[in-house]
This record gives C-alpha cells, sequence and structure tokens, in this order.
C-alpha cells in the first residue's frame, strides 16, 4: 500500500487527506483535518489575498505539514482552487507557502478540479444509474460533472462561489428579501447557461427512459444534510448517501435566513465557519435542482481530496466509477 496526503486549498477552506491506497481503487483514510481560514476573505474588487488571510492559511498548512511528517506519507499532492486561480498574487503567495511549510501548491485549472472531484465523488456510489449529475460548491466556484454509465461526457466550471457571494451580496444580517431575491437571480442566470451548455452538447434534457441521479458534494450539501439529520456532531458516514428532497431543502433555507448568524450557528449540524455561507450556498443548491429537474439530491462526502489519490496512484488513469472520453 502508498500512503499520500493530499490537500486542498481552497477558497474558504484547507483540507487534508491522508490515506493509504491499495490496489483496486481502494482508499483507507488514516486522517482527515478542515480548517476554515476564509482565504477569499475582500477578495474582490483587487483579486488578492489578503495579508491576514495568508497568515491563517500558513498556519495550517505548517501543522499540517507536521502532520503529514509524523505519518510518514510517502507523497505530498496540494492544489489550489478557485481564489488561488483568479488571485493576482497567488505566485507570491505560493511561494511563501513552500518556503514555509515545505509544501509546493499546484493550481489546478477549473474543469481539471471537475474531473478530479469526480473520481473522488462516485468512489462510494453504485454504478446502478444511466448517468450521474455531480455539484461541487465551492467558495470561489462551482463545478459540474455529467457522467454516462461509467465516461465523463461533460465538464463545466463556473465563477460561482459562497464566500464570493456572501461578499458581494449580503450586507444585512439575516439577509433582507431584496437581497435573497438579487442573489438568486444571478445564481438562476449562471445556472441556466451551464444547462444551455449542456443542451448544445445534446446532453439535456435527459431522455425519459434513463435514470438519472444528482449528486452534490463539499460543504454545502454536507453541511444541509447535517442539519436535516440534526448532528450534533459531525459523522460522515451518515452523511454520506443522504438523500435531500428539494421540499425538504427549502423548508430549511426559510428556517435560517429569518435567523441571524448568531442564532444560526446554535442549530445541529451547522459548523462555525459556514453559518453566513450556507445561505448563498442553498440558494445554489436549489437553482441546480430547479434548472435541470431534480426532486431530490444524493449527499456525497468524497470528492477532490479522494480523487487526487486515486489520481496520483494510478499514474494519471481516471478510476474509481468511470473513465474519460
Amino acid at each position: 500500500m502508498k500512503r499520500i496526503a493530499a490537500i486542498d486549498v481552497g477558497t474558504n477552506t484547507v483540507r487534508l487527506l491522508i490515506a493509504d491506497y491499495e490496489t483496486g481503487n481502494k482508499i483507507f483514510p488514516v486522517m482527515r483535518k478542515e480548517v476554515i481560514t476564509r482565504l477569499g476573505e475582500n477578495f474582490f474588487p483587487q483579486k488578492i489575498i489578503a495579508p491576514a488571510a495568508r497568515e491563517r492559511t500558513i498556519a495550517v498548512l505548517r501543522d499540517y505539514n507536521q502532520l503529514i511528517t509524523e505519518s510518514k506519507a510517502e507523497k505530498v499532492i496540494a492544489v489550489g482552487t478557485s481564489v488561488i486561480r483568479e488571485s493576482t498574487n497567488s505566485a507570491s503567495f505560493i511561494e511563501e507557502v513552500k518556503n514555509q511549510t515545505g509544501i509546493e501548491i499546484i493550481p489546478i485549472p477549473g474543469e481539471t478540479e471537475a474531473k478530479i472531484s469526480g473520481h473522488g465523488a462516485l468512489l462510494p456510489v453504485n454504478c446502478y444509474y444511466d448517468r450521474a449529475l455531480i455539484f461541487d460548491i465551492g467558495g470561489g466556484s462551482t463545478e459540474f460533472i455529467l457522467t454516462q454509465k461509467t465516461t465523463i461526457v461533460k465538464l463545466e466550471s463556473i465563477s460561482l462561489g459562497v464566500v464570493y457571494l456572501t461578499e458581494k451580496y449580503f450586507l444585512y444580517n439575516p439577509p433582507t428579501w431584496e437581497e435573497l431575491d438579487r442573489t438568486e437571480k444571478v445564481v438562476k442566470e449562471k445556472i441556466l447557461k451551464v444547462r444551455e451548455n449542456f443542451q448544445s452538447a445534446n446532453l439535456y434534457p435527459f431522455k425519459s427512459d434513463e435514470e438519472v441521479i444528482l449528486i452534490g458534494i463539499a460543504g454545502t450539501p454536507t453541511t444541509i444534510a447535517a442539519i436535516d439529520l440534526k448532528l450534533t456532531q459531525y459523522d460522515r458516514e451518515r452523511v454520506t448517501n443522504h438523500l435531500l428532497k428539494l421540499s425538504r431543502i427549502k423548508e430549511i433555507f426559510h428556517k435560517l435566513v429569518t435567523l441571524k448568524s448568531e442564532e444560526r450557528i446554535k442549530l445541529p449540524g451547522l459548523q462555525k465557519g459556514r453559518e453566513d455561507l450556507i445561505i448563498p450556498g442553498i440558494i445554489i443548491t436549489v437553482a441546480v435542482m430547479e434548472t435541470f429537474g431534480f426532486s431530490q439530491l444524493r449527499v456525497i462526502d468524497s470528492g477532490l481530496l479522494e480523487g487526487l489519490i486515486l489520481s496520483y496512484s494510478s499514474s494519471g488513469r481516471l478510476i474509481s466509477c468511470f473513465s474519460s472520453r
């Protein structure tokens, strides 16, 4: 077995997975860590990673490097997503991280992020369906992966993330109905363009005789699931494969928007640091479901980190449940 450490330096969170990989696409997690550092804080309009956000993130990566050393991992793979892709000072940040922690961050394009996330997302899912639409809501971007049987047929990445939406559109606590309406309009327009791209490629509407499932990964769907399950302590096993109906997601949303962020954080299942981000996150989730015509969503707590380990371990082959055209 190979022991590999994967790090995702995101716009909102910095995540670590140390796992043993065994031939046959089997991953045995050794350690998982996640810290909200809000690297994309106050990112717009200059598109600069702020000094305080840099310091918070580097401190976490320094701790992660110590954990990786103690675990005796053979390989470290660290990637940077939306905020690092778009920032004007990402080169200096990457250099500072390497000098202070020894970790080298590789910025990855949105479609590469989508493809790798797709590997990890389907790892816990049985391929009983004809198609799966996977969406990954991040702090700065949202990725879409459409699969048919065992093949990826479409990848999309759009600049639509919960940190950016929160900072741009929400000034009041709780948000006003005007703020909510404006955000919903912006989100729906962007999701509609994704659907139009699918239509242009003759991939939508889905055929009536196909079984199509919608899979949500990353912090927003897992948080909604944790709230729905009323988890006082996060349980990854219970969250993964949890089914959420659109009607239930809307119920949760209507409750959350009436509360101030300091009141939301008291709800079981809502992690500190996500109390403001969950509002735009649910807006994106609902827009995806309504735009593509889904009444329910399957939540998977697996994605980019698992995909990184699978991709490295297989020497670049696309594995888990599917291959690529």
